[in-house]
Order: C-alpha cells, then sequence, then structure tokens
C-alpha cells in the first residue's frame, strides 16, 4: 500500500508571522552617494571543526582586506542549528541579513520562507551579465538549486561528496580482511568478521557506530537501488514511503544495526570521530569532509557502500551555500554580490581546499594538482568515479522527515516502536 507524505510545516512555524510583516516594509537605498563604507552582514556557522572555524573567518576577514570601501559585521554561530535559529529570530523582527551562508541546512525553514517571501536575491541575473562568474559555479549547483522559472537562489563554495565510510586498514588487515566488499552481503559478511575478531581478540573494537542521522545514509543507498516507488523518488530528488517497500528497508537497516554499537539517540556524529580516531571503531560512515577530523595517526581509506547493483554508486552534491538578502538597498546588493564572487574566485576555493581540507565548488580548481592532500583527494576521487551518483540526505528528506526518521529510527530497529506506527508518523 503506497502512502502519501504528510505535509507538516512545523519548521516554518516561527515564520509563518513574518510574511505580512515584510510586505510592509519598505527597504530602499539611500537616495545620494556616501563616502562611508557599506556595512555588511555575514551569518554562517562553517565547518565541522574549531580550526574550519577559524579558518573560514579569516578568509572572511581577508575579503574586507581587499575591499575597504566595505565594513563586514561578521556573526559566526558555533554550530548550523544556532545560525538557523539566529536567522529566524533577526526575521521575526524584520531584519534582512546581507548574506547568510546555511552549510546544508534550513531547506525547509530559512530558505523556503525567504524564497515564498521575495527576501532572497535572485543570483541568477549576475551570473548571465557574469560569464567568469559564472564559470565559477559548480554545474551541479545550478542543475540542483535553480527553480522552475530560472531562478537561483543559493551558491556553495563546496561539494558534498559522500555514499561511503572511512575504515581502519590496520584494522582491516589484523583482521584478515583483504578485500572491500561489493554486495550487501559481503559488507554484512566483513562486519561479522569484524566482530568474531574484536571478540577473539578482546581488543574492544567495534564494526560500525551509526548515529541516527548515519542510517539515513545507508537507507539512501538501499532505497536507490531496490527497485519500485521508493527507488523513482530518489532518482526524482525525494523521498517517497512506500509500506511494502518500508517493511524490506528497515529489514535491511536491522542488520546493520546489529553490528552498530550507537544504540541511544544521543550519540552524534562527532562520537563516531572520537571512536574512530581512538583506534576503535573499523568502519566510520560519514562524507569526505571528515578528512580534516580524522587523526593522523590513523591509516584511513574511503570506500562506497554496497550498490548491490553491479555498479558503483555515490553521492555528489551542491548542498545550501550562501543566500544573499533581497535588501532592495542597491549598494548592500552590489556589496553582497563582490562578496560572493571573491567567495567562488579561484585563489579563495585555493585556500578552502589547503584550509579546510574541503572540496571546492569552483571547477577551474582541479583536485588532481593537489594529490600532496592524499586522504582528501583519494576519498574524492572514490566519490567522483561512482558509476551513478545521488543527492546526500539533506537534498532528498525534507525536515520533517529527517526529524521523525532520526528522532525514532532506533526505537523501530531495537523493537521499541512499532513500524506501522513509525511510517505513520512520516
Amino acid at each position: 500500500m503506497r502512502r502519501k507524505r504528510k505535509g507538516h510545516r512545523n519548521a516554518l512555524g516561527r515564520l509563518a508571522i513574518v510574511g505580512m510583516l515584510f510586505t510592509s516594509l519598505i527597504l530602499s537605498s539611500c537616495g545620494g552617494k556616501t563616502s562611508d563604507p557599506v556595512e555588511l552582514m555575514v551569518i554562517h556557522g562553517w565547518g565541522s571543526t574549531e580550526a574550519d572555524h577559524v579558518a573560514m573567518r579569516q578568509i572572511y576577514s581577508d575579503f574586507q582586506k581587499e575591499n575597504p570601501d566595505i565594513s563586514l559585521k561578521l556573526v559566526s554561530m558555533p554550530t548550523n542549528e544556532e545560525m538557523i535559529r539566529k536567522v529566524e529570530d533577526m526575521l521575526m523582527v524584520g531584519e534582512l541579513p546581507d548574506v547568510v551562508f546555511l552549510g546544508g541546512t534550513g531547506r525547509d525553514s530559512i530558505y523556503r520562507f525567504m524564497v515564498e517571501n521575495q527576501r532572497a536575491l535572485d543570483l541568477m541575473p549576475y551570473l548571465k551579465e557574469d560569464a567568469a562568474f559564472c564559470e565559477c559555479i559548480a554545474p551541479i549547483n545550478l542543475e540542483y538549486w535553480t527553480t522552475d522559472d530560472g531562478k537561483l537562489y543559493t551558491i556553495s563554495d563546496v561539494l558534498q561528496l559522500s555514499g561511503g565510510y572511512w575504515y581502519n586498514e590496520e584494522i582491516f588487515k589484523q583482521a584478515g580482511i583483504e578485500e572491500l566488499p561489493q554486495t550487501w552481503e559481503e559488507f554484512l559478511a566483513v562486519c561479522e568478521t569484524l566482530s568474531v575478531w574484536a571478540k577473539q581478540e578482546e581488543n574492544g573494537v567495534v564494526p560500525l557506530f551509526v548515529p541516527p542521522e548515519g542510517y539515513l545514509d545507508f537507507a539512501d543507498h538501499m532505497m536507490a537501488v531496490n527497485g519500485g516507488k521508493m527507488q523513482e523518488a530518489v532518482g526524482e530528488n525525494h523521498i517517497e514511503i512506500v509500506e511494502d517497500e518500508m517493511d524490506a528497508l528497515l529489514d535491511g537497516l536491522e542488520q546493520i544495526y546489529r553490528y552498530s554499537s550507537s544504540e541511544t539517540g544521543d550519540y552524534s556524529y562527532r562520537d563516531a570521530t572520537d571512536l574512530f580516531n581512538s583506534g576503535k571503531l573499523a568502519m566510520y560512515v560519514n562524507g569526505t569532509w571528515a578528512a580534516n577530523m580524522i587523526s593522523e595517526g590513523i591509516d584511513a581509506g574511503y570506500a562506497l557502500l554496497p550498490s548491490g547493483e553491479g555498479n558503483t554508486l555515490s553521492c555528489e552534491s551542491a548542498g545550501l551555500g550562501y543566500m544573499l538578502g533581497n535588501t532592495k538597498d542597491e549598494r548592500r546588493v552590489e556589496a553582497s554580490v563582490r562578496f560572493l564572487k571573491y567567495m567562488m574566485s579561484e585563489e579563495v576555493q585555493e585556500r578552502i581546499l589547503h584550509e579546510t581540507k574541503q572540496i571546492p565548488a569552483n571547477p577551474k580548481v582541479n583536485i588532481t594538482e593537489h594529490q600532496e592532500e592524499l586522504r582528501l583527494y583519494e576519498a574524492a576521487q572514490t566519490v567522483l568515479d561512482a558509476g551513478r551518483k545521488i543527492e546526500i540526505p539533506t537534498n532528498l528528506w525534507t525536515y520533517e522527515q529527517r526529524s521523525v526518521f532520526e528522532q525514532h529510527i532506533l526505537e523501530v530497529l531495537s523493537g521499541e516502536l512499532n513500524r506501522q506506527t513509525f511510517m505513520d508518523l512520516m
């Protein structure tokens, strides 16, 4: 039986009352010229580590050094979640930031609200009038985020490459694993081998540590190859819940669950990272962006999750990136566009690669020229060489779907929550 997804709009609740407010605001530029620097507010939660935050704050600050006619007001939030709340609070009182970096989050809240209420600047005209700028934008960014009416409201400075896992090469060697698994049966066999070996050696090593959000990666891969309506939906860049197909998916996730040491929703990717860096985790499910978080003392390789179809499958995405506020202030808009062009320039993109170990979105930056970044380069090439690509979970699942899934998936897999109840909630 096919079930229709419920149209929850909880993520928009805090912003629902703001639409009428914005329609009454008159935001216009000052009539005359001024020699005073234009103030530009940039809000971000960029980076998964403090080192990334420091590096990006320096890159942002260097923009002001190169543009003395712009006074940069940089608001750095510790996490994306806090960044989202900050922007929501501003919108609630009728304020509009000039630049927001969403870092892959906020599609069903900030992004949707700003677009629907004409508070987001359409970037397509600027790409059309500046060919050099357009060439700096990842084709996948244009393919996914260009609206049906030909508008573009977000540009990402990095690519999100995932669909696999980091593995401890020394652990694999000691456990006698000579080949990486190519099918789900082989993947489960590797988990079993690791589990038996760890018990025999009494070394405390676990095959997997999958937090709630980690099961989204497994689910997406399984849906992409299992056939049926759910596979079709993934191919069309969304998730559709179909009861009989969902049962088969949950069966597969239960097999993964048996080999994972993460059993509560309190665990996160940070916990998985710490465990991997301690040498006690064999396989760490995360994207290539985790390269900068893995200890140099760990001999780590990157492999794709099995596709089950004789073809390799990965995720190559442009997540939600920079959005510019449609302030109607000509000087602020011009300064914001200049900032975005700076972020997408080859020079800055090279800095992002070297200083944060993330994959630049600018296609002019050739990562093959940076093979000294061996761990990141090999992982990125593994993803890019896959025969088929799908979107990352944040581009596939709605906020409501992800929230229900992450909140309840461990309860379902442990048998504490009925599957039917789980599907009804979604």
